[in-house]
Formats: C-alpha cells, sequence, structure tokens
C-alpha cells in the first residue's frame, strides 16, 4: 500500500473512530447502547472531554504528511495509542482484574458498577461473566478495535511518509 493511501485509510479510521464515539454517545442505538438510561450531563462530558481529544491524531498526522514532518506522525500515533490503553483500561481492567479506574466515572457522582448498571448493562454483551464484575459491551469492543487499528495505520502511514 503507497503512502498517500495508507495517509487516507489513517485519516478515515481516526475519523471514523471519533464520529462512532460520538453517534455512540449521543444517539440510541439500544440494544448497542444505551442512551436514552444516560444523563445529559453525562453525555456532555464525554463528548467534550473526548472528542477533542480523540480527533487530534488526525490533526497532527495530517500536519506530518503537509509539513513532511514524520515527528507529529509519531506523536499522533502514540497519542492514538494512548486513547487507546485508556478505553482498555477503563473497560477492561474492571472486567479482568476488578479494579476500577480512578478517573473512571468523573464528575458523575456514582461508581463505575453503577453507573454501568445503569447505562450499559442491558446492552449487548458478548463476554462471559467474571463474578459480578462490569463487563464490556459490544459497542466498547468495537470502538476499541476502531481505535488500535487506527494507532496502527497511524504508525504505517507515518513510516511511509519518512
Amino acid at each position: 500500500m503507497g503512502g498517500a493511501t495508507m495517509l487516507v485509510s489513517a485519516l478515515v479510521l481516526i475519523l471514523a473512530t471519533v464520529v462512532y464515539h460520538l453517534v455512540t454517545t449521543l444517539v440510541d442505538l439500544y440494544p448497542l447502547n444505551n442512551v436514552r438510561d444516560a444523563e445529559r450531563a453525562e453525555q456532555r462530558t464525554e463528548v467534550l472531554t473526548n472528542a477533542p481529544v480523540m480527533a487530534l491524531p488526525a490533526v497532527l498526522l495530517g500536519l506530518a504528511a503537509i509539513l513532511s514532518l514524520p515527528a507529529l506522525g509519531y506523536v499522533a500515533g502514540g497519542l492514538e495509542v494512548l486513547i487507546a490503553l485508556g478505553g482498555l483500561t477503563l473497560w477492561w481492567m474492571p472486567y479482568l482484574a476488578g479494579v476500577t479506574a480512578p478517573w473512571a466515572t468523573a464528575g458523575t457522582g456514582a461508581t463505575w458498577s453503577e453507573l454501568h448498571a445503569r447505562t450499559y448493562a442491558s446492552t449487548i454483551i458478548v463476554l462471559p461473566r467474571i463474578g459480578d464484575r462490569p463487563r464490556p459491551n459490544l459497542e466498547h469492543m468495537i470502538l476499541h478495535s476502531l481505535m488500535l487499528a487506527a494507532a496502527a495505520t497511524t504508525f504505517a502511514a507515518t513510516a511511509a511518509l519518512s
């Protein structure tokens, strides 16, 4: 795959991830998500916190290509990895290790188990139970896959630009 094709693929994946996140945060697609049981303040906080951060790698990768500065592309890839790790930590650590990230419910006044029970427990979940631990739902498994694909493609695109 050529450098330009890799660049377009990476940008499309990054932006598809942002759009997917926005849609699944704001639009009721039950049973994929359960926006109807999320509070507007929770939705607003999630969008205002996450969307700009999730879009930044696209800006950095675009600048890397325009300015011929591969370092910006690698920063974009690193940022994409950090975003993915944040999502994986938020969802998979409670499920696999029974430990909740301290920032998991910042500003909501709820525990992760309470928030999960109210907004995610009735959505599509394909993973087996581990005790009473909250399980990642399909919506977030798709999001995390998009994030990881965007990170890998961003690094590949940057390498092709070099």
